[in-house]
């Protein structure tokens, strides 16, 4: 069980504390796609019974997270490779909706503080470890996202955003642990904002669906790199 799952003391809503905690440590990538959970080693682990575990583990099913398989146990949901080209170009559609309302209707304040997490992401790039066990936190990327998400002040958009999210975070996980990819990643982000500040709508869409199709493409490289590598071994 992962170290970040701590004892919850305080009472108030402890199913929605259960879940909270469960769904941070999957987005924080302490599990892999296909890793199998158990209900007695959470439950023991947060201090709970097995009751809001249970229900938890519901709410993650249907955030997409989790998995049960019946007579076999709950698993981290894995997602077909082959599924992959169509969420990250549903991702990319969504994205570049959100870019462009936000374009139009973020205030300057708001914009500001867009350049601000920007210019923290490009120091952290700056500073990250050549290792690929320590890349530049998802956490990080996801502030300047999430910034136009909300920027574009539309609820039901926002939604549709996180849902998708739940499902390619192992893999944002995986493809910002490629050496230069987080310098990759801030030169888009790069370019959202500039488009952003000028108020460009068109600009904003088109630079954000290149960034998204940008890290399909690199996530693509690195699964078919390590299908190779795995057949060589077997080899």
């Amino acid at each position: 069980m992962s170290s970040r799952l701590s004892p919850i003391t305080d009472q108030r809503s402890l199913q929605e504390r259960t879940y909270q905690a469960m769904r941070s440590a999957l987005l924080d990538g302490e599990y892999m796609p296909g890793d199998r959970i158990y209900e007695a080693t959470i439950a023991q682990a947060l201090g709970v019974s097995r009751n809001p575990v249970r229900e938890a583990v519901r709410r993650l099913q249907q955030d997409g997270l989790l998995e049960v398989r019946p007579h076999y146990g709950i698993y981290v949901t894995n997602i077909p490779t082959e599924e992959i080209e169509d969420i990250y170009r549903i991702r990319g559609a969504l994205e570049a909706t959100a870019a462009g309302l936000a374009t139009s209707r973020m205030s300057g304040a708001e914009i500001d503080e867009l350049e601000e997490i920007y210019g923290e992401q490009v120091n952290a790039a700056n500073n990250a470890s050549p290792l690929p066990r320590e890349p530049v936190s998802v956490v990080q990327a996801d502030r300047f996202h999430h910034a136009i998400h909300v920027g574009a002040q539309s609820p039901r958009l926002l939604a549709l955003l996180e849902q998708i999210y739940a499902q390619v975070t192992h893999f944002r996980n995986l493809t910002l642990r490629v050496p230069g990819r987080a310098s990759v990643s801030a030169a888009g982000h790069r370019a959202i904002l500039e488009a952003i500040r000028s108020r460009d709508v068109a600009a904003a869409e088109h630079e954000m669906r290149a960034h998204i199709d940008d890290a399909r493409q690199a996530l693509e490289r690195q699964l078919l790199e390590a299908r190779s590598q795995g057949s060589a071994e077997q080899e």
